[in-house]
């Protein structure tokens, strides 16, 4: 089983979870390459849409159609799950849900800003669904009220997501919005009681398929060969070097894509 994975799945002990071929977070054309491997199933967690072009919605519905499942959850797998579970993507975890019922709809919600692979990408910021998740558990704490929450929300999400720390977003709040001891006693019980939903959704996702509970996909749509997209194919199939520049063929071909780590 083929995961592309990064920082949501930092701190998690994969071996006690099952046997999984670990991938780098997904980025265009991983998905019509693990393809060709003939995994069991396709997780998809984290991903590039910043720097290097996104994994596409096709290649993942190229998937469905050679009888592999694909899973999405938590980061980039959340995203396109939301936007392929009626072609038969599954998603799991209560970020999917959010997108899948339009509770979010902005990308930046789960992007972040991370370390690289050999460090095994530890987290620098802090996405925006685990600054709501953590308010939330706050809430039923009653460490902070809903108002208060809803304005350390604000105040986080006005916030560039390379950027934004849980010492940068209390900072910006208020006396009146949040008392100088309240913020204090706050950022204790974060510290303490900090919840990562990205982490949480990935466990799920790695547990759903260490289980192996899934089926065999059986696509209810046509997948049309375009030339666009036997062109791409060639070209994901040539050995990748370095992520596309302005000029080279696959960035004429895609465009200019942003990549965010999500």
């Amino acid at each position: 089983m083929i995961v592309f994975a990064g920082p949501s799945i930092a701190g998690l002990d994969l071996a006690s979870i099952g046997e999984f071929d670990l991938r780098p977070p997904v980025q265009q054309g991983d998905v019509y390459l693990a393809t060709r491997d003939r995994p069991q199933a396709v997780g998809i967690i984290d991903g590039y849409f910043e720097g290097a072009p996104s994994v596409w919605h096709k290649e993942i519905l190229w998937a469905l159609t050679q009888g592999i499942p694909v899973f999405g959850a938590a980061s980039m797998g959340a995203l396109r799950a939301a936007e392929l579970h009626a072609f038969g993507m599954i998603g799991i975890g209560q970020i999917f849900e959010a997108y899948r019922d339009e509770t979010l709809e902005d990308d930046d919600e789960v992007a972040l800003l991370h370390g690289p692979e050999e460090m095994r990408y530890p987290q620098l910021s802090l996405a925006m669904v685990n600054v709501r998740a953590t308010l939330d558990a706050a809430q039923c704490a009653r460490v902070i009220t809903q108002d208060q929450a809803a304005w350390i929300a604000d105040h986080a999400k006005s916030q560039f997501y390379k950027t934004r720390t849980w010492d940068s977003v209390l900072a910006t709040t208020t006396s009146q919005e949040i008392p100088d001891a309240l913020r204090q006693k706050l950022r204790g019980w974060i510290d303490q009681n900090e919840v990562d939903q990205k982490r949480i959704d990935a466990h799920a996702l790695l547990m759903r398929l260490a289980k192996g509970d899934f089926d065999t996909p059986q696509p209810n749509f046509h997948f049309e060969e375009t030339n666009l997209w036997l062109n791409a194919t060639k070209i994901w199939s040539r050995p990748r070097v370095a992520i596309p520049e302005a000029g080279d063929e696959a960035y004429q071909l895609f465009g200019d894509c942003s990549f965010l780590d999500e």
